[in-house]
C-alpha cells in the first residue's frame, strides 16, 4: 500500500467526521457490480482487499484511508463504428434510401447497449486518506482529472467536502531558478531528469539519465527554456517527479524508509498492511509539510509555517510528563521551588 503519485487538497475546515462516522457514510455507496446494461459503476470498498470483512475506512495514527472501486465495461469505439456502418450500408441497400442523422444516432445506441451486455469489464481502485492532524486529502493519482474524481465523489457521498487546491508559486520559474543557479533547500537534491519547454516553440525537451548541471543542460535554460517537469529527492527518504502545475508523480520510496518496513515482524496481510501505511502516511505527511514550505505560495508560507509551530508545540504537550507536587515526608513541610 505504496502511493506513487500525489494530488493534494486542503481541507477550508477541519474535516468533521470521525472513522466510524465517515464508515457509515461510504456504506451508503458500497460499490455494486456493473448490471448487464450499466456500462460505469462506481462504490466504495474495503482498502484491505487480503482481509476479510475489514471496514471501508482504515484509520491510524490520525490518517483515514478509503478506497473508490470503479468498473468500465470495454467497448472499443472502433467496433462500434464498424458495426454502425454494416448496419447502415444493410438498411440503405435494402431499403434504397440514405440514414438520417437522428437514425444514426439511435443506431448507435442500440449498438453501444448491445455490446455493453456482451463486453469484458476492468476493474481500477482510487486510492486516497484523510490527514486529520494537517487537514489534507491526499489522492494517489498521476493527474488532477483522475484526482478529482474520487474527490467529487466523495463529495456526493459526503453531501458537502469543503477542500481547494493549495495556492502554489510559478513552479516554471521556481524550478528553473534552482537548476539553472544552482541552489535550492537542503533537504531537497536535483536527480538525472526534467522536461524543458520554450513558450515560443512548439514540443518539449525531454532529459532522463543526464547531468541536468552540463554545459548543454544549462545553455538550453540560458536559451529562454523553462522546466516543466523536475526529478527530486527528499532528504534520502523518497525521490519523485514534480510538474509544474504541482503534481507530485513516480514516487519512490528508498532505502532507509524500505528498512523501516522491513524491520517491523508482521504475522497476517493485516499487520503488514497496517504497518505499510503508517509508516508511508507518517513519511508522506512530513515530505507534504516539506514542499508546501518551499512551494507555496509567498502569502500562504506564513500560514504553513505558523501551522507547523501550532503542531509542534501540541505535540510536545502530548508528549510532555505530567508535573506533580513533591509529597512532604512525613513531619516536614513541603519545600518551595524557585526558579533561577
Amino acid at each position: 500500500m505504496w502511493f506513487k503519485n500525489l494530488q493534494l487538497f486542503k481541507f477550508t475546515e477541519s474535516f468533521p467526521e470521525s472513522p466510524e462516522a465517515l464508515e457509515e457514510k461510504l456504506k451508503e455507496k458500497q460499490f455494486m457490480p456493473c448490471k448487464s446494461v450499466d456500462a460505469v459503476s462506481m462504490g466504495w470498498v474495503s482498502p484491505q482487499q487480503n482481509t476479510p470483512d475489514a471496514p471501508l475506512v482504515y484509520a491510524a495514527n490520525g490518517f483515514m484511508l478509503v478506497c473508490l472501486q470503479k468498473e468500465e465495461k470495454l467497448v472499443p469505439g472502433s467496433v462500434v463504428k464498424q458495426m454502425m456502418d454494416e448496419r447502415i450500408a444493410e438498411i440503405e441497400q435494402k431499403q434504397g434510401r440514405r440514414v438520417g442523422k437522428n437514425e444514426k444516432n439511435t443506431l448507435k445506441e442500440d449498438i453501444y447497449h448491445q455490446l455493453v451486455m456482451r463486453a469484458f469489464s476492468k476493474i481500477t481502485r482510487h486510492y486516497a486518506y484523510i490527514d486529520t492532524v494537517d487537514d489534507y486529502l491526499v489522492v494517489n493519482a498521476a493527474s488532477h482529472s483522475k484526482a478529482e474524481e474520487i474527490s467529487v465523489f466523495l463529495r456526493n457521498t459526503l453531501g458537502s467536502l469543503k477542500i481547494e487546491v493549495p495556492k502554489v508559486q510559478t513552479l516554471t520559474t521556481l524550478l528553473t531558478h534552482w537548476l539553472k543557479e544552482n541552489q535550492y533547500p537542503a533537504d531537497f537534491a536535483i536527480t538525472d531528469h526534467c522536461v524543458m519547454s520554450n513558450p515560443k516553440e512548439p514540443g518539449v525537451i525531454r532529459c532522463q539519465r543526464q547531468n541536468l548541471f552540463g554545459e548543454d543542460i544549462i545553455s538550453l535554460l540560458e536559451e529562454g527554456r523553462f522546466i516543466t517537469q523536475l526529478g527530486l529527492s527528499w532528504s534520502e527518504n523518497l525521490s519523485f517527479t514534480i510538474k509544474d502545475d504541482f503534481s507530485i508523480k513516480s514516487i519512490k520510496f528508498l532505502e532507509l524508509i524500505q528498512d523501516q518496513a522491513k524491520d517491523i515482524f508482521t504475522e497476517t496481510p493485516a499487520d503488514r498492511f497496517a504497518a505499510d501505511f503508517t509508516i508511508m502516511a507518517d513519511s508522506l505527511r512530513e515530505f507534504i509539510r516539506a514542499l508546501l514550505r518551499e512551494f507555496s505560495a509567498p502569502q500562504e508560507q506564513a500560514k504553513v509555517k505558523k501551522a507547523e509551530v501550532v503542531q509542534e508545540a501540541k505535540e510536545l504537550e502530548d508528549d510532555a510528563v505530567p508535573f506533580s507536587d513533591p509529597v512532604p515526608v512525613s513531619g516536614q513541610e513541603p519545600v518551595e521551588m524557585e526558579s533561577v
